[in-house]
């Protein structure tokens, strides 16, 4: 949800910093995901709790703002509606509608009016273009109250109105789209004696939307249940600001608020009220009953807290209290209409009161606990394998579960491609987290790009996370609904730029680059005790992410388990990174956790190995791993290995031509007398492997230096 902050200054007293209302707003469990200064001011962008309907307006921000910090709510002016005859013929058949209102309204003039200009921002700061006075006051009622309304075009309404569950074939032709659609059979609709005028809760039709030759309009506004809402909008694949509030639990009391709201702003746009406002359905207010004890609160919350402090805190959220006449510190609490669906115990007021304080200032001390249970062998797995990322300079991070179609196309992800295919939201109020991620280094590459925007280099993040990978035939098929829409992928991350380790005096720090993460996937080997290699070329769906000549597959036991290397240098451009040279590492969290091997004791040999170093010159386009894989072809099985440890290229030399060095490592004990292997054997062991290079790859010109 988007607010404006000169709009919410006119509901509640806040801060004149943006940075301090931002911060009130993210203590207060009102997350600001983005905060942006354009020429109508601050925009914050909030990420709501989904149980919190009445968060999901201007009205239940200031009430929850006013909870904090005791602020008067001052609410725009709305008209009081006479309740009476209906004005149009109403009828209800199910009891998911909870209460029914309609209003009748005749434009004034044959002009079209506008609405005012503080209504207009309200539009505005929510991204919402003007329309016309009776869809732009439906949807700054909903903006500012929470309460969704709609109106008719009434000379297109032919009969009662009913409220009822849709019938088997019938079908509604929904606004914004090119053709009628058929409507499930029990979904709740609103309808004349012909058509279908709105899906209840969630969207209106064509045929009776007001346009600009609309002489009377009806307005709906009423509260429906909460599951019908849902189910509607999810079989119908709609999601609308409307939906999104009934979903969450809309308040039955306030339809008639809601419309009084639209009704004075259509007047101050030249339109007048025919007759009264009739209302119909059979909720009836529980009048639910909390109750709780001063002491428990107080001894939950470790403060000194007395009653009269928490009926003055919860009265300030709208709850009503009444002290027990038997006992004073017992309170009766009354649940106002907007909190019946989300408040039923006494664990809720405690969260109440505890909001109303701050959890910053709520002393943070451990429960008495008894005895616990051993970490799980998987559990114990991953912290060793997080000692040896702390240990390397790594911290862990939190980033978001879900991303927009923006991060596929910086990534450049097109619909050929592996990364294409998502777990998507029907319902996002904000497009920008609409997809469940498949892949996590857009977060990685997000967050280096964070870092580098804030003149930080060196940057080593590590995340356990999950990906979310679509099973095809699943989404979007209404038969088999028993089977998983998708499967879940655990892994490890990280990510790493700049140095390998803070800069010192002497600067032996070197970069964080492939080989430096190469040398974390070989300690995570040895410290875990399992197979992990690294094999090019990089394979899976991000190998093309990557850069071709600086990554590889990480394979165990012969199966590719994750991915290493340089982020590719097109993909660093789109995330506008300018010196940074990120390189990414993946794991599965299986292939880390499962029991492996541990690493076994060899006791070294009582001699020393014996080495000879031999010299090569190679032309260019020879491969010097070639040059080894030779030795190690024709050598005797003595020799434990070949290393590669030196190139030198000539100043002089422009062919490409370089020296490279080679060690031979051989193995002491022999067959001798003494079971010393001699100078001798080595030496013709080692001239033999040189006879063995210059003939196969003296014509290509390679000399003994």
């Amino acid at each position: 949800m988007k607010i404006g902050l000169d709009v919410l200054r006119r509901w509640i007293e806040v801060p004149d910093d943006p940075h301090e209302v931002r911060q009130l707003l993210d203590t207060c469990g009102l997350e600001v995901k983005r905060a942006e200064a354009g020429a109508d001011g601050v925009t914050f962008t909030l990420e709501l709790l989904a149980n919190r309907g009445d968060h999901y307006c201007y009205d239940g921000v200031a009430t929850e703002l006013r909870g904090r910090t005791g602020h008067n709510v001052t609410r725009p002016p709305f008209a009081a509606l006479e309740v009476g005859a209906p004005p149009w013929p109403l009828a209800i058949e199910s009891d998911k509608c909870l209460v029914y209102t309609a209003t009748l309204l005749e434009r004034a003039d044959t002009g079209e009016g506008a609405l005012e200009a503080a209504a207009a921002r309200v539009l505005a700061a929510s991204g919402l273009n003007p329309v016309s006075a009776p869809v732009d006051a439906t949807n700054v009622a909903n903006l500012e109250l929470g309460q969704p309304t709609h109106a008719f075009d009434a000379d297109t309404l032919e009969g009662p109105i009913t409220i009822r569950p849709s019938r088997a074939g019938e079908r509604a032709w929904l606004l914004f789209t090119e053709e009628p659609v058929e409507v499930p059979e029990g979904t709740l609709v609103i309808a004349d004696d012909r058509k279908i005028l709105a899906i209840a809760g969630v969207i209106g039709c064509e045929e009776s939307k007001t346009t600009a030759a609309t002489r009377r309009l009806l307005l709906e506004s009423a509260t429906f249940d909460p599951v019908a809402v849902r189910l509607a909008a999810r079989a119908l694949r709609v999601s609308t600001d409307s939906s999104a509030r009934f979903e969450r639990g809309g308040d039955p009391e306030r339809p008639l608020l809601g419309a009084g709201r639209v009704v004075a702003l259509l007047e101050a746009a030249g339109w007048r009220r025919t007759g009264t406002t009739g209302v119909v359905g059979s909720w009836r207010n529980p009048g639910r009953v909390v109750s709780v004890e001063a002491e428990r609160v107080a001894q939950h919350l470790e403060l000194p807290l007395g009653a009269d402090e928490i009926t003055e805190r919860l009265q300030r959220y709208g709850f009503s209290v009444r002290a027990d006449a038997d006992r004073p510190d017992r309170l009766h609490v009354s649940v106002p209409s907007w909190r019946l669906w989300d408040v039923e115990f006494p664990a809720d007021l405690y969260e109440e009161v505890a909001k109303s304080i701050g959890y910053d200032e709520i002393p943070s001390i451990l429960p008495a606990v008894g005895l616990g249970a051993l970490p799980s062998p998987a559990e114990t797995r991953r912290a060793r394998a997080e000692e040896v990322l702390l240990g390397a300079g790594f911290y862990e991070c939190v980033t978001d579960g879900f991303y927009g179609r923006a991060a596929l196309a910086q990534l450049g992800v097109d619909e050929t491609h592996p990364l294409w295919a998502h777990v998507e939201t029907t319902n996002a109020l904000d497009r920008a987290y609409s997809l469940l991620k498949n892949n996590a280094l857009h977060q990685a590459l997000e967050a280096v790009a964070h870092n580098e925007r804030h003149r930080t280099a060196d940057v080593k993040l590590y995340e356990w996370t999950r990906t979310f990978h679509p099973v095809p035939g699943v989404i979007g098929a209404r038969t088999d609904r028993t089977r998983p829409p998708c499967t879940e992928r655990r892994l490890l991350w990280a990510v790493c730029t700049g140095r390998d380790r803070p800069r010192a005096w002497d600067d032996r720090s070197r970069p964080a680059d492939a080989w430096f993460l190469k040398g974390i996937v070989r300690e995570l080997s040895v410290t875990l005790g399992v197979d992990l290699e690294l094999e090019t070329p990089a394979k899976g769906p991000l190998a093309d992410l990557l850069h071709p000549g600086r990554s590889g597959a990480l394979v165990s036991m012969g199966e590719v388990v994750g991915v290493l290397g340089e982020v590719h240098p097109a993909v660093c451009k789109r995330y506008k990174l300018k010196t940074a040279r990120p390189c990414y590492l993946e794991i599965d969290e299986e292939a880390l956790v499962a029991e492996g091997v541990p690493p076994t004791y060899v006791e070294p040999p009582a001699l020393q190995p014996v080495e000879r170093s031999v010299t090569f010159e190679l032309p260019r386009g020879l491969d010097a791993g070639d040059v080894a894989a030779l030795i190690d072809a024709n050598a005797p099985d003595w020799l434990e290995r070949v290393s590669i440890v030196d190139q030198f290229v000539p100043p002089e030399s422009t062919a490409g031509i370089r020296n490279v060095t080679f060690d031979l490592h051989y193995t002491s004990r022999g067959s001798g007398s003494d079971g010393v292997r001699t100078a001798e054997d080595v030496n013709a062991a080692t001239e033999s492997l040189i006879r063995a290079v210059v003939d196969q790859f003296g014509p290509r010109g390679v000399l003994q230096r």
